[in-house]
């Protein structure tokens, strides 16, 4: 079978809807409430995806241009595939375990009166273009490094679907803290 990015454009669509049709319809106010001490609004919810998204973008423009060298360990089939399970488990929307957010993943918001829903909408267009730019190397499936750490190294498919997934999870955490907002307005 045949891999196109159509599966990828579709799921990335498909989460951005969701996303909007969700929180469209809440203040910017409720958007930026937190939910508990430590917790994070919806905006910063969104605003991370995003961070995390494009962290990937220096990765996707080298591998367009075919410039783009992996680690050593990526000529490894084992660690490829150990690394991107090991991943894509840990941001699957059911997995319950909650994660530690790296530092280079941390949500900034500049400006509590942005609009990120407008802003992810823009963002999935311009994933969107990206992958359209890198179908070739996707479907041969290229080795790429974690945009964290070059030495954690998978499949560039197994990257889209870590993306994806990680949307979906975080969709589902701006779910809850909707709930939890309205619960003590």
């Amino acid at each position: 079978m045949e891999v196109t990015i159509q599966k990828w454009i579709t799921e990335i669509n498909e989460a951005n809807a969701a996303f909007q049709k969700e929180f469209a319809g809440l203040t910017s106010e409720q958007r930026n409430t937190r939910p508990s001490k430590g917790g994070w609004s919806i905006n910063e919810i969104v605003v991370h995806v995003i961070t995390v998204n494009e962290s990937y973008w220096p990765i996707f423009d080298l591998v367009a241009k075919g410039k783009y060298v992996h680690s050593m360990l990526g000529n490894f089939a084992f660690f490829r595939n150990l690394f991107g399970k090991m991943i894509l488990k840990s941001v699957q929307p059911d997995e319950p375990k909650k994660q530690k957010t790296l530092p280079i993943w941390q949500p900034k918001l500049a400006n509590d009166a942005v609009d990120t829903l407008a802003l992810l909408s823009a963002h999935c267009q311009q994933m969107i273009q990206r992958l359209t730019s890198i179908e070739g190397q996707v479907k041969r499936n290229v080795t790429i490094a974690s945009p964290a750490n070059d030495l954690i190294v998978y499949d560039i498919q197994t990257a889209l679907d870590i993306i994806v997934a990680h949307m979906n999870r975080h969709r589902q955490q701006a779910t809850r803290t909707a709930k939890a907002i309205m619960v003590s307005a």
